[in-house]
């Protein structure tokens, strides 16, 4: 189950079913500046808890983590949504560098080769010119691999691409653009996912959309 937290004027911060685009929550209503602001915080985060929701979709400026995760409770991560939309953001930053695709060499990198490489990796093969594939584990098989598959070039992993994505911290190789496809908060380079068919200031807001995307709800994804 997901919760929501919402600010409200005189909420109470007990919680209750609700839905969302859809989708079912376990809502939780709390004044933000009352009197009884963390009192009714502390309710909502344990009625939360209580109600069997693992992971909250908060208000952007939430800034009281501290005290949900005391109850338990955890942000929305929206990485694997993100990763699922990794080919076209690349694609996109190449645009929006004045680059062609299928004139460029765009890097893997991460300390494995993972589902959501692999899967990357064969969007964009019919797609650049090369891939730089740089994972010490799994990274070679995964190379050879595409070599069999696409018959594109796969450069080792010291060769630089003209954009990196990257799958975990710590595998930046100096590419003068990458995209961060990990974490709570991504680094995608000035790119934004958004979905227009939400109200307006839902359209970015990635757990949201990450959440939406898990249960089947989320309609077209555009970058802007």
């Amino acid at each position: 189950m997901v919760g929501q937290l919402l600010w409200t004027p005189k909420g109470k911060g007990k919680a209750a079913a609700g839905r969302l685009y859809g989708m079912n929550v376990l809502r939780a209503e709390t004044d933000r500046w009352g009197f009884w602001r963390e009192r009714r915080l502390c309710r909502a985060g344990r009625t939360l808890r209580q109600g069997g929701a693992g992971r909250v979709l908060v208000p952007r400026d939430f800034d009281r983590w501290e005290l949900l995760t005391g109850f338990g409770l955890r942000p929305v991560d929206p990485t694997s949504f993100v990763r699922s939309q990794s080919a076209p953001m690349a694609l996109e930053l190449l645009r929006r560098r004045g680059l062609s695709p299928e004139r460029s060499a765009v890097a893997l990198r991460g300390d494995r080769a993972d589902r959501d490489m692999l899967r990357t990796a064969a969007c964009l093969c019919p797609q650049v010119r090369a891939l730089v594939i740089d994972a010490p584990r799994g990274g070679g098989e995964l190379a050879a691999w595409l070599r069999r598959e696409f018959g594109v070039p796969i450069l080792p992993p010291g060769e630089a691409g003209q954009i990196a994505l990257e799958f975990q911290p710590g595998c930046s190789q100096g590419e003068e653009a990458a995209l961060a496809l990990y974490g709570p908060w991504p680094e995608l380079a000035g790119l934004c996912l958004t979905a227009p068919e939400l109200a307006e200031e839902d359209r970015d807001d990635l757990p949201l959309l990450a959440v939406l995307w898990e249960a089947g709800k989320l309609g077209e994804v555009k970058i802007t």
